[in-house]
């Protein structure tokens, strides 16, 4: 029997069959979704316990709140395609779309990472009084998350193992770090990192963080670093989708 030309476009309803499929997975290791859902709440009972001894929130607590919830995004999909490489490839054979297959990855991955952010900015909001209203800072952190969701799966595409996959992660994690105005000052990043600055989520999240934060709310700098978190996520959904495409046994 000859394999069918692999699908080129999206196909809604076969992202539709793949996504059901692959919550099927992750709810049948209930174990393990469990304990990926426990991480937000674990963090977030660290920040606050260090934070509240300032009675207050600060700058540097937004920082580190959405580098948390970047890491999630990022640690929770590094593996999702990898560990899938062989199946994908059979499947790619016989007409599936590589586009509806990773939308499918997405759809998943952002319910958990939802519900990741929600937990982790109600945890800390429990403890440490934030000016930073929790019904704006949860979506704040979940498109965080959602940017380290596309980073992971862009990860995941090019590796050829978990392993690898994992041991790349703290690799663009520790650059949202060392890129970030939260460590240097703003305006302090004059060479090559200037640049680099701007294509950390992190970076923007904190912006806009620290926007929302003002006395007098920029509502400007907040919608613009939401945009530019969301045209990187765009930008990784796009490579991952050029690799997807090129994969071959």
């Amino acid at each position: 029997m000859r394999a069918a030309e692999p699908t080129r476009g999206y196909d809604a309803r076969q992202a539709g069959i793949l996504a059901d499929r692959y919550l099927d997975v992750v709810l049948g290791d209930l174990a393990g979704t469990l304990l990926l859902l426990l991480q937000a709440p674990l963090i977030g009972v660290a920040i606050a316990g260090v934070f509240v001894n300032l009675s207050r929130d600060t700058y540097t607590l937004y920082f580190v709140l959405a580098l948390s919830a970047f890491f999630l995004g990022a640690v929770n999909a590094a593996r999702e395609i990898v560990k899938e490489r062989p199946l994908y490839l059979r499947e790619r054979m016989f007409n599936l779309s590589p586009a509806s297959y990773l939308v499918s990855k997405y759809r998943v991955q952002t319910m958990l990472v939802v519900v990741q952010s929600v937990l982790l900015a109600g945890v800390v909001s429990f403890s440490v009084r934030l000016e930073v209203k929790l019904y704006v800072l949860g979506p704040v952190l979940a498109l965080t998350a959602l940017a380290g969701t596309a980073v992971g799966l862009l990860i995941s595409s090019f590796v050829t193992s978990s392993d690898k996959a994992v041991a790349i992660v703290p690799l663009v994690v520790i650059p949202q770090i060392l890129f970030s105005d939260a460590v240097v000052g703003a305006g302090n990043l004059d060479n090559w990192t200037g640049h680099a600055q701007k294509l950390m989520p992190v970076h923007w999240a904190y912006e806009a963080l620290i926007a929302l934060k003002a006395t007098e709310i920029e509502y400007g700098e907040v919608i613009w670093g939401l945009i530019v978190i969301l045209a990187l996520i765009a930008a990784s959904f796009g490579l991952a989708l050029v690799q997807l495409r090129r994969l071959s046994f």
